[in-house]
């Protein structure tokens, strides 16, 4: 099978999940086609066809406004290629594959990652000329689609309230890759010093548990409440609060590790930086709430951690709830509450090294089998099968 990946950018890292399936089907002919693309992760093998020029010679902040002119080029390299399938991830920018299947006679299939599936201001729909240019690109895809795959039930729902085919939304989880995330090898074989983000960021460093977040500093990913709860903790509980990422209450992170010690705001990391940390916390909290009318699609983060062994307090906020595990479900928490995040914080912070190994094992062994790449393949496997009949 010849298969097509579209997208309107490419940028690994971050964007992992658009490439993961592909690398894990190897006896899949694959060709990626976008706009624009920077792929710095050697790891990352895929076949890329550039459409924008200068791919190679020019930096990507100079190539990317030329995709405007480049939506043409992509739609006849693709038709050129000669796919029997057209998989376009995110609806937006997807006019070019559209197109392309339409003048092939393919089948279109879509994935729906996020804000591809709200209409208004919080979503596709936005406003003025580039509000137009989604919705035009999201309706398309929306009526082209021989099946329009949502990465949880919560993010099906939104694309069925804003005007999706019924009979033709499916959930295809995501899934990651549980040979990457996964625990790290006992401390007492790991020969000198451990590999750690930054100097004296160690856990270790005071004896303190650690909660880490991986993810936007922003008010979607729950930063305010987390910051929040950790105040409400902090005479209970003592721990760090390590915050890996970037965003808009990055500033407001900083002020607040200014004030207190605990609080370390390291950044966003490379991908191994983040393993490490994930293999050497106590617990990762995705503090996430529905924020302007949208919320969490999926939030893989928290399967990262999981097939880390990594125990996980998360939110209940759009499809976040559908990525935990029955052994990480006690310490769910209610969304944009800080008093109902502290409580379940607390409650991992209250743990022995025992229970949370327990919880971290069959925490893993659920992301294996019903959230892991390997799984998520066998069923794009069967969405092609169906697709081209």
């Amino acid at each position: 099978m010849r298969v097509a990946l579209t997208k309107g950018t490419l940028w690994v890292p971050p964007t992992y999940f658009a490439v993961e399936h592909a690398l894990a089907m190897p006896d899949i002919d694959w060709r990626a086609f976008v706009l624009c693309a920077d792929i710095t992760d050697p790891r990352v093998s895929l076949k890329v066809d550039e459409a924008a020029p200068g791919a190679g010679r020019w930096p990507r902040r100079a190539r990317e406004p030329l995709k405007w002119a480049a939506l043409g080029r992509m739609r006849r390299r693709i038709v050129s290629w000669g796919p029997g399938v057209v998989h376009q991830q995110q609806a937006t920018w997807s006019l070019p594959a559209v197109r392309a299947a339409r003048d092939l006679g393919a089948p279109l299939v879509t994935t729906l990652h996020g804000g591809d599936a709200y209409w208004g201001p919080s979503g596709i729909g936005g406003r003025g000329a580039a509000g137009a240019w989604n919705r035009r690109n999201v309706s398309e895809a929306f009526a082209a689609s021989r099946l329009l795959l949502a990465v949880s039930r919560h993010l099906a729902d939104v694309a069925l309230d804003s005007g999706a085919p019924a009979g033709r939304v499916e959930v295809h989880y995501q899934g990651v890759d549980t040979d990457y995330w996964a625990p790290g090898p006992p401390a007492s074989t790991t020969p000198g010093p451990p590999a750690v983000p930054a100097p004296g960021l160690l856990p270790s460093d005071d004896g303190s548990p650690v909660l880490l977040h991986v993810g936007a500093l922003s008010a979607l990913k729950g930063i305010p409440d987390l910051l929040a709860a950790r105040e409400r903790l902090l005479a209970r509980a003592p721990h760090r609060l390590v915050l890996v990422g970037d965003g808009p209450w990055r500033a407001e992170a900083e002020r607040a590790a200014a004030r207190d010690p605990g609080i370390v705001v390291a950044g966003a990391l490379a991908r191994d930086r983040v393993r490490e940390w994930m293999r050497r916390a106590d617990a990762l909290v995705l503090a996430t709430r529905t924020t302007g009318g949208r919320s969490e699609a999926a939030g893989l983060v928290s399967l990262e951690a999981q097939a880390c062994g990594l125990p996980v307090v998360v939110t209940g906020a759009g499809g976040a709830p559908e990525m935990v595990s029955p052994a990480c479900r006690p310490l769910l928490a209610s969304q944009a509450d800080p008093d109902s995040l502290a409580r379940s914080l607390m409650t991992a912070l209250s743990l022995d090294a025992g229970e949370r190994r327990t919880i971290g094992a069959s925490a893993r062994r659920w992301v294996v089998e019903h959230r892991s790449v390997a799984a998520a393949t066998l069923r794009l496997r069967d969405i092609y099968s169906r697709a081209v009949d």
